[in-house]
């Protein structure tokens, strides 16, 4: 199987969530609150206007682990062909 050389993507971003389904106090919904910074390494997928997508898993046919980040949760973005990254073992994934 001949791998294709993937660009690889590093984010740094601010993760989001909703935080539960039942009733909380005030206090209760102001200790949950948070938004935590997060890295994600993985491969790069596509972009649009709003999103990157990435994968951190794939074979010939399929991705797995799919993962799409927001632009605007975006603080540090980095793409890095796979072949600079991983020059001194290339020969592996020929």
């Amino acid at each position: 199987m001949k791998a294709k050389l993937d660009t690889i993507i590093y984010l740094e971003f601010l993760d989001h969530s909703s935080l539960t389904n039942a009733w909380q106090t005030r206090e209760e919904f102001e200790s949950d609150c948070c938004i935590e910074p997060c890295r994600v390494v993985g491969f790069y997928e596509k972009e649009d206007k709003d999103a990157f997508y990435l994968s951190t898993m794939k074979s010939e046919t399929e991705l797995g682990s799919g993962h799409i980040i927001l632009k605007s949760t975006v603080t540090y973005s980095r793409k890095i062909p796979l072949k600079s990254i991983l020059k001194g073992v290339q020969h592996l994934f020929s």
